[in-house]
């Protein structure tokens, strides 16, 4: 089995009140507790002191419906890649036609390797969880060991000519459609067919296998390792709040009219596999497939970051657990890219704490970081 990230050690981003990093706290001003007990600090670095480390990012795909939000995720993301730090390492995932698929073989320094694989995702990924997940990474599989091979000096300059693709040639190079656009969520997943939807689930939860797997294969890697999930499918709808809101309704009230005003939700509450039933039990599965997962993000030492809902208040299914796991949440909206650029750098400005076993308790505890400074807030993994 992969070693596991150390539990004595955490990447703690601190910002100030408008947002900026914080990179001048001492260790007097920290304070680390583990299941309730005070373990004393051993090691900090600070955000200036862990900046030449280098840092490792994958880049994940989900479906992704309609061709305008498409184009704002592909964009982004080739955006995002323009201004990775010399020195990171990059690793592309894009969902195929039944699994997640690895477009190059693991980490990876060289830039023309990172055009080459994000030329190839709005090609390849679908709109919808088609076809039975394996549970399994597709591909090209996944090596643990990141290439230092930082290819050929042009590297940057596909980078920049794939992202003046993506943002100067209108939206239809994206690929999808907008049939979807518009339609509700209870629309799209017809909580009336309590089979259709159970299906839903299990298959976002062989979806969800296979990224636990690619969580493992990164425990054993060194330093800051962060995962970008771009997303806007079934897994988002599954957990959207509507959905959570259906679990009570009473659906023997009036009929809620669907798409052609023809009524849509007729079964009174109790009724075997009614929507308030199909509802509940569709939100007990997808919540413990997002804590599963979110112990294995911690486990592995790496930072989830959601870019799926439409608001900063609804994240998509990646987004109930990014928080947790020292990660952000992104709206999946025109605004997307300007967000991305203004927030690389602050991603992986962290400071790098370790702290004595003395007292650690025998099984994984709630760790809680604490900055004595006022006006700061903590980020980083809720859990050990």
């Amino acid at each position: 089995s992969q070693p596991s990230q150390p539990r004595t050690q955490a990447w703690v981003l601190v910002l100030d009140g408008r947002g900026g990093v914080v990179g001048d706290l001492r260790a007097e001003e920290i304070e680390v507790k583990v299941g309730g007990k005070v373990s004393p600090l051993v090691e900090l670095k600070t955000p200036a002191q862990t900046a030449d480390t280098p840092q490792s990012w994958v880049l994940l795909f989900e479906p992704i419906r309609d061709t305008t939000t498409r184009a704002v995720a592909f964009t982004a993301a080739a955006d995002f890649l323009t201004k990775v730090p010399e020195g990171d390492h990059v690793f592309i995932v894009a969902r195929g036609k039944d699994t997640l698929e690895s477009l190059m073989p693991g980490f990876s320094a060289d830039r023309t390797v990172w055009a080459q694989a994000m030329e190839k995702v709005p090609g390849m990924l679908p709109e919808s969880l088609i076809g039975i997940p394996t549970g399994r990474l597709g591909g090209q599989g996944f090596d643990p060991s990141p290439k230092d091979n930082r290819g050929d000096s042009g590297g940057q300059d596909k980078l920049n000519a794939l992202f003046a693709k993506f943002n100067e040639g209108g939206i239809l190079w994206a690929g999808g459609t907008n049939d979807q656009k518009g339609r509700s969520t209870l629309d799209r997943l017809n909580l009336n067919d309590s089979g259709l939807v159970s299906s839903l689930v299990q298959i976002a939860g062989r979806e969800m296998k296979t990224v636990e797997s690619i969580l493992d294969g990164l425990a054993p890697i060194l330093g800051q390792k962060h995962m970008i999930v771009f997303s806007r499918c079934e897994l988002d709808d599954l957990g959207h709040p509507s959905v959570r809101a259906a679990m009570s309704q009473n659906w023997g009230s009036l009929p809620r009219k669907g798409d052609f005003g023809a009524p849509t939700s007729l079964r009174r509450p109790g009724d075997l596999g009614g929507p308030g039933e199909t509802a509940t039990l569709a939100i007990r599965d997808v919540t413990i497939q997002q804590q599963r997962l979110k112990e294995k993000a911690t486990r592995a030492g790496v930072m989830i970051y959601s870019v799926a809902g439409p608001s900063p208040n609804i994240v998509g299914n990646m987004g109930a657990i990014a928080t947790d796991t020292g990660g952000f949440c992104f709206p999946l909206r025109s605004e997307l890219q300007s967000q991305f650029g203004q927030a690389i750098q602050v991603f992986g400005s962290r400071y790098f704490l370790r702290w004595s076993e003395v007292g650690m308790p025998a099984q994984p505890s709630v760790v809680n970081i604490t900055v004595k400074r006022k006006g700061v807030r903590v980020i980083t993994a809720a859990q050990m």
